[in-house]
């Protein structure tokens, strides 16, 4: 049922969004507008809530530049169905669980950090037609189900523009050897508790199976928390920008 509602809310976003892009809405007159209170009026006091019924953030408004929808720091582009956000390298060493976080999640087990609203990277990732399958229990159980989608990771080396499928990143040590090329399976987060687990957690696309994730590994390696670490000899140095690209089978 939760992920149905997000799925909805996804859908409403692009029946919306083209007449969003047509027909700015005008700025309302002076008239209509409505004195409000300084939030440091001594007559009003910030709301307290109980952990875990806090208000979620809802998803950015659809932007349009041509056939490129933007989700707050996400862009789709509706014709080849990619879904792109940009970050930088976090990570050039040890152990991972996490391919790509946001700013306040598992960044010291994150290759990549990537400064985005995850209701906007579910979002966009739905537009583009991804399903998830059935949520997984726990984590660490799975296979996770869902629609495969290939991620590709941009950065720049001098003048050089260079390019790498994701799962070059992450090493697997039981191997010897980087994950094989293979698509990566799209989840889908979930609503519990009143959150968006994604947006709480900030895990977007990880190697550790999650059922809060976005993204998961599809490899069986997603299994152990102890076999993927990054893969040295691929990625850039540290603070490195790059941009991935989600891409659907």
């Amino acid at each position: 049922m939760h992920r149905r509602l997000v799925r909805l809310l996804a859908l409403g976003l692009i029946l919306a969004a083209p007449a969003f892009a047509q027909e700015p809405a005008a700025p309302p007159s002076s008239d209509s507008l409505t004195p409000v209170s300084s939030p440091l009026s001594p007559d009003s006091s910030p709301k307290i809530y109980p952990v875990g019924s806090e208000p979620q953030p809802e998803p950015s408004p659809v932007r349009w530049e041509g056939q490129t929808a933007i989700l707050g720091a996400v862009r789709l582009d509706s014709a080849t169905k990619t879904v792109t956000a940009t970050g930088w390298v976090n990570q050039t060493a040890g152990a991972i669980e996490v391919l790509a976080c946001g700013l306040a999640g598992k960044v010291h087990e994150s290759v990549f950090v990537l400064p985005v609203n995850a209701l906007d990277l579910q979002a966009a990732l739905l537009l583009a037609g991804l399903k998830g399958g059935e949520p997984m229990l726990a984590i660490g159980q799975g296979p996770p189900q869902g629609a495969p989608v290939d991620i590709f990771v941009d950065w720049k080396s001098g003048d050089e523009t260079k390019t790498a499928r994701a799962e070059a990143f992450v090493w697997n040590v039981e191997e010897n050897a980087a994950l094989p090329d293979a698509p990566w399976t799209f989840t889908g987060s979930v609503v519990k508790d009143g959150q968006f687990k994604a947006f709480a957690e900030e895990s977007l696309v990880v190697t550790y199976w999650d059922p809060y994730a976005i993204v998961n590994v599809a490899h069986p390696a997603g299994a152990n928390d102890e076999l993927l670490v990054v893969n040295t000899n691929v990625v850039p140095e540290v603070k490195t920008p790059v941009a991935l690209r989600f891409v659907p089978r």
